[in-house]
């Protein structure tokens, strides 16, 4: 991890704690708990919301298809910029910033249906009417097939998610700060 991403990162976090949501960017443990839940090869189109400095979009560039197209949704504008700075001339990829407007921003980029969306949002501190409609976005959003990985710091989340979806398997994280539960919701 990069010093200057952390310090964006813990910078940000100060200013604005609820909609940041944690105090460092994600471990290459957690990274690695998300991402291990995706298929890969048949994964064409991922959506990730709240990329913070861009852990999970870097690793997410690296591992997806070629022709993939990756939709990244983060409203801090400081946090874009890292974004849009380490990925300048990535075609498959698109930076939003309201998550919102999932659905929009698929259209606009001629999206049927998502394979896999990935989530870093801080869904416990959001206003409630905004944690239900993101989610309600993403279940519309999948394909009958597709998952939903998502991590919180508390257990909070996993009776509103086991609403939404019928399937889920938890994974805890210990090595992240802080520790982790990692969501992997499917219909």
């Amino acid at each position: 991890m990069h010093f200057k991403e952390s310090m964006t990162f813990l910078g940000r976090f100060a200013k604005s704690p609820r909609r940041i949501g944690s105090v460092a960017p994600s471990s290459k443990f957690l990274t690695k708990a998300m991402l291990d839940r995706v298929d890969w090869e048949n994964a064409k189109y991922i959506a990730e919301l709240g990329a913070g400095t861009g852990v999970f979009t870097r690793e997410i560039v690296k591992r997806a298809r070629p022709d993939a197209r990756i939709l990244v949704f983060e409203i801090d504008p400081a946090l874009q910029k890292l974004i849009r700075e380490e990925h300048p001339h990535h075609e498959g990829l698109s930076l939003h910033s309201d998550a919102q407007e999932l659905h929009r921003y698929m259209n606009d980029n001629g999206i049927k249906q998502l394979d896999f969306v990935i989530s870093s949002l801080p869904f416990t501190v959001l206003p409630p009417r905004m944690t239900v409609k993101i989610l309600d976005a993403v279940v519309k959003s999948l394909k009958p097939e597709g998952h939903f990985v998502a991590y919180q710091y508390s257990s909070i989340m996993k009776r509103v998610l086991k609403k939404k979806f019928a399937h889920m398997k938890t994974r805890f994280v210990m090595f992240n700060i802080p520790p982790a539960f990692v969501y992997d919701c499917w219909r």
